[in-house]
């Protein structure tokens, strides 16, 4: 059942990922087809800075996790690997990491969240659930590019308060749309496919078909009004980025910075450190009134 989930997402979507996340999507989709796929278990680790780890009680769903955690936590959830909206073998998907900074927005054990990316991008489905998610930001909520955050998880970090990276060689943007359809080679197969359109339905599927005929011109027309929403999102989340950086291209963090993608080169300890010193004066804050 997994292995259909999977087959009908990758072939239903639309991508915004980097280079490097095609041959993950590649190798699992073939290895699913040929019936050869062995499934990789990996436990994805939500933990605190003081240590604690999250532990979803899937038989408990009113019990919120991370209000077993101390007083003024940090949540560090990490979005890892290819982005994709359902969760397979390897880990979250986004409408699990969703909840998960839903969950933690809304305990009051936690101060503020630290999301994590080390990412290429994946299926544009899978950011609607978390733009729901952080645009509903109850809590500081900072972004930590560990390695790459691109296309799809970019997107996603421009809606947190600050972004920083690890060190000048992180790879951030990619800010491009993109299709990629599978399609059947008839000489291999054992049947042939034949689809019939009544003039009712003129439109059914109309990019896709005439992409297998060569024609790409429908497909790009309905990817530009996807591109044009995904740009304009970082723009409005990001309102110092220009039009020059949303056109697909990946900057290493030296050049990000300058061109406003994110606001800062530090240490994960740094950042924890940033999150610490304003929720204290938060604090101090409110205590004072």
């Amino acid at each position: 059942m997994l292995r259909s989930k999977f087959l009908c997402e990758i072939e239903s979507a639309n991508l915004m990922l980097h280079a490097s996340g095609y041959k993950t999507i590649d190798y699992v989709y073939n290895a699913i087809h040929n019936a050869v796929f062995v499934p990789e278990i990996i436990e994805q680790t939500i933990i605190s800075t003081r240590g604690e780890i999250y532990d979803n009680p899937r038989d408990d769903t009113n019990q919120n996790p991370f209000d077993k955690w101390e007083t003024n936590s940090i949540a560090i959830i990490p979005i890892e690997g290819v982005m994709l909206k359902y969760g397979y073998w390897w880990g979250y998907g986004m409408d699990e990491i969703a909840a998960i900074i839903r969950q933690a927005f809304a305990s009051p054990q936690i101060s503020s969240v630290i999301v994590k990316f080390d990412t290429p991008g994946g299926n544009t489905d899978s950011l609607f659930l978390l733009q729901e998610a952080l645009s509903d930001k109850r809590k500081p909520a900072y972004a930590y590019i560990d390695g790459m955050c691109a296309s799809c998880g970019y997107i996603a970090a421009s809606y947190m308060d600050k972004i920083y990276s690890i060190n000048p060689m992180a790879r951030v943007g990619g800010v491009g749309v993109f299709a990629r359809m599978f399609i059947l080679n008839e000489k291999n197969s054992m049947y042939r496919i034949v689809e019939v359109y009544p003039d009712e339905s003129k439109d059914k599927n109309r990019p896709e078909r005439e992409l297998e005929k060569g024609n790409e011109q429908p497909m790009k027309e309905q990817l530009s009004k996807l591109a044009q929403y995904f740009q304009g999102i970082v723009k409005k989340n990001r309102p110092s980025v220009s039009d020059e950086t949303l056109t697909g291209k990946t900057y290493y963090s030296s050049e990000a910075q300058p061109l406003g993608l994110i606001d800062g080169i530090c240490s994960l300890q740094e950042v924890i450190d940033k999150l610490t010193n304003l929720t204290e004066s938060r604090k101090q804050i409110l205590f004072n009134l």
